[in-house]
């Protein structure tokens, strides 16, 4: 018995052994498992996990693309500027710092207190300080103070188009205009940068940290050209002086393809200090904010009736000398008219020839004439916050509505829209979509996107109807016309003037001070261009209501200056074909282009003081044989009979004036 429990005893030790031994291998081999899932399977997240405990990530703005003008004039930039930083816990002396910085900083003590009083590792004193303060701070050697090279923005022309181009926050984002709208091609790829934490969780000095290289942000290519919103808002500004305007607008747009050449808004403003002017001054009104369009409404009134057969520009309205009642409101005009016909009513601005124009329209042909020409949609144009302005259903217009609206009352236009729609009638009957920025580029010059101009191309009305328009608004500017403020000399001008009262949204009724005095007009451009259009625009005026006193002479000078420098020449190609034709004309009746022969006529008035006779219905041999010798330059155009005449008959004829024939056959 003791022999077989001896040897179970030892059977049992052996089996004890074993156990032991597997045991321990079993331990080792969960801790090899274990220490191969941690060092091998979960490696990345644990370093993650490590730098993150170890590590601070610091985000540094990166490099903004640049803006630059048509010509490639840089209108916005990016330079190299220092911003200041501080590790709290490494300040000894709180207050005493606090003191210091704020005598070179635009900073309270107290406000630089609660950041040096923070208990975060890392805190932001200032973004972007000055050179001057940046050697001024290092010079005071506080622990604890450091700097970080970052990029801001700047615009280098200051205030030129400062409403257009928008600003960027603090952390280099765009806030307002092109900045905002084409952030994403402008804002690159942020720089980070890791800061060593020590084991008080304290930042190390950062003289060898780690980084994250950003990219640099794409160059965007704007239509405005510099030069030409130079001019523009030199021009402007001095229009809402001379006026004692309280705000301006003026544009210039190329009308074939939509391309905005400037733009530009009174009061002005430096988006490189935007937080010194008021949130109102920052806004674009030329495509935010919506306007009663007056008179300069008138003209798509007509265009509508041209459009749909019921008038021809012959057509006669009574003008009701100066009063006409309807659906119980009287409508004035401001001269008093009997019967015009359909250009004198442009050409005059009638507001009682445009009521009844359009009462023969009818309520639906001219709304959906106006829908036709953008009126109540977006345009479309590149730039943040366009407003669609107002076209009420037709359904819910009064026979009054319908008359107000045909002269530019009770309908509300962004001023970018009514540039689309005249447009329009210099390009031919095209509805072409504005826009701001031609192409976006890489650092490599390659367009990551480039405007297209047939995409936002439509017809809205036959070239016929644009042709008999545009001749209509030439008629403005003549003497007798709402604009000759607004002639070019040696130039064609076509325009209308506007001066709308303004509504006063507290006594619910339209003022009878405050007005919006405009003028738009198309002029010629150079050859691989359309016409330019210019609008012009004041807000309540004081020395004049009327645009045609007011805003047309802003116009004229933006024109004169506009052409010059784009080298169109004087009176080109027109006015060469109607100097040819004087000459064809006095060689048909034998008389010399600089001198007339002995044997012709003279007439009988001296002509600094005589007095314009009607040559209606006669010839240019008439014209030339009565005055043998003009008394200036004289412009034909086409052929057949005198149909109309400048100077009008009964004027004065005035010495170095010249004249203008309007020819037409009798077919």
């Amino acid at each position: 018995m003791k022999r077989y429990r001896k040897k179970d005893l030892r059977r049992l030790e052996r089996w004890k052994i074993m156990a032991l031994a597997l045991v321990m291998v079993c331990a080792a081999a969960g801790l090899v498992s274990r220490a191969y899932y941690l060092q091998i399977v979960r490696h990345d997240f644990f370093y993650t996990k490590s730098l993150q405990q170890s590590r601070q990530a610091v985000e540094i703005r990166p490099e903004r693309g640049e803006i630059l003008d048509s010509r490639g004039n840089k209108l916005a930039i990016s330079l190299e500027s220092e911003s200041v930083y501080v590790q709290p816990h490494k300040i000894v002396s709180k207050k005493k710092a606090a003191r210091k910085l704020a005598r070179i900083l635009p900073f309270s003590s107290r406000k630089i207190y609660r950041k040096l009083a923070s208990k975060k590792s890392f805190v932001w004193i200032e973004r972007d300080v000055l050179p001057g303060q940046a050697e001024k701070i290092k010079k005071l050697h506080l622990k604890g103070v450091g700097f970080v090279k970052e990029s801001r923005r700047f615009y280098p022309n200051r205030e030129l188009a400062g409403q257009l181009l928008g600003f960027v926050g603090v952390d280099s984002r765009g806030l307002e205009g092109i900045e905002h709208r084409y952030d994403r091609y402008l804002q690159g790829k942020k720089n980070i940068v890791f800061l060593e934490r020590d084991a008080r969780r304290g930042i190390l000095d950062p003289g060898d940290l780690g980084s994250v290289e950003g990219t640099r942000g794409k160059t965007v290519i704007v239509t405005i050209d510099r030069s030409i919103q130079h001019t523009v808002e030199q021009e402007l500004a001095r229009a809402v002086a001379g006026s004692g305007a309280k705000r301006g607008l003026a544009m210039v747009m190329d009308v074939e393809s939509g391309a905005v050449l400037a733009m530009s808004q009174y009061p002005f403003f430096n988006p490189n200090s935007f937080t010194s002017s008021k949130p109102y001054i920052w806004r674009n009104r030329a495509v935010v904010d919506m306007i009663e369009p007056g008179s300069t409404f008138k003209v798509f009134t007509v265009a509508a009736a041209l459009d749909q057969g019921v008038v021809t520009p012959d057509t006669c309205f009574d003008c009701e000398q100066g009063k006409y009642r309807i659906g119980g409101r009287t409508i004035h005009d401001t001269h008093k008219h009997g019967k015009l016909n359909v250009t004198e009513i442009v050409k005059l601005s009638s507001n009682i020839g445009c009521s009844k124009i359009a009462a023969r329209l009818g309520k639906q042909g001219l709304y959906d004439f106006l829908r036709r020409c953008g009126f109540g949609s977006r345009t479309g144009i590149d730039f943040p916050g366009e407003k669609e302005g107002m076209l009420r259903d037709w359904h819910r217009w009064r026979d009054v509505d319908l008359s107000n609206i045909s002269f530019g009352q009770g309908v509300g236009v962004t001023p970018v829209q009514l540039m689309m729609a005249y447009a329009a009638l210099a390009n031919g009957g095209y509805l072409v979509k504005p826009y701001l920025v031609q192409a976006v580029v890489n650092e490599n010059g390659w367009k990551v996107y480039e405007h297209h101009v047939a995409s936002g191309r439509r017809r809205a009305f036959s070239p016929k109807v644009a042709r008999q328009v545009s001749a209509m608004l030439e008629t403005v500017v003549d003497d007798d016309g709402t604009a000759p403020k607004a002639r070019i000399p040696g130039y064609r001008v076509a325009g209308k003037t506007g001066t709308s009262q303004k509504y006063d949204s507290k006594k619910k009724k339209y003022s009878r001070k405050n007005y919006l005095a405009s003028f738009i007009g198309f002029i010629p451009a150079p050859e691989n261009h359309g016409k330019l259009l210019v609008y012009v625009m004041l807000d309540e005026p004081r020395t004049s209501i009327y645009g045609g006193m007011v805003a047309a002479p802003a116009f004229s000078r933006i024109g004169q200056r506009l052409l010059a420098y784009l080298n169109v020449e004087p009176s080109s190609r027109v006015m060469l074909a109607a100097r040819e034709s004087e000459k064809a004309a006095k060689r048909e009746v034998g008389i010399s282009t600089s001198i007339a022969p002995k044997g012709a006529k003279k007439s009988t008035l001296a002509v600094n003081t005589g007095i314009m006779p009607d040559f209606s219905g006669r010839s240019v041999r008439d014209v030339l044989a009565y005055f043998g010798t003009l008394p200036g330059s004289l412009a034909i155009h086409g052929s057949g009979k005198i149909m109309k005449q400048k100077p009008l008959p009964g004027k004065r004829i005035v010495a170095g004036v010249g004249m203008e024939f309007v020819l037409q056959t009798e077919n």
